[in-house]
């Protein structure tokens, strides 16, 4: 009688770490993806705001190049200014 109790515990107890392990792997299953999404959207955020650094240096050299551009233009208007007077 014993023994039948035995194998009655150890199916029970099969049975239970089965679910369990089965509950584990499922929510293994659906949290891994989760953080892996997560650091792909870390990394393209990264990666945005690197490219949104450059586009500001960028930027700001072609403004420089612009004033430096603008000042020329109004010498050389100086100079053309004075040669009709």
């Amino acid at each position: 009688m014993t023994q039948d109790n035995d194998n009655a515990i150890k199916r029970i107890l099969t049975t239970e770490v089965k679910y369990i392990i089965g509950v584990a792997t499922f929510i293994i299953g659906v949290v891994a993806p989760y953080y892996s999404i997560k650091q792909d959207i870390a990394l393209i955020k990264e990666n945005h705001f690197s490219h949104m650094e450059m586009m500001t240096r960028d930027i700001l050299k072609l403004q420089e190049g612009k004033k430096e551009c603008d000042e020329k233009y109004i010498e050389l208007l100086e100079l053309i200014y004075n040669i009709k007077k």
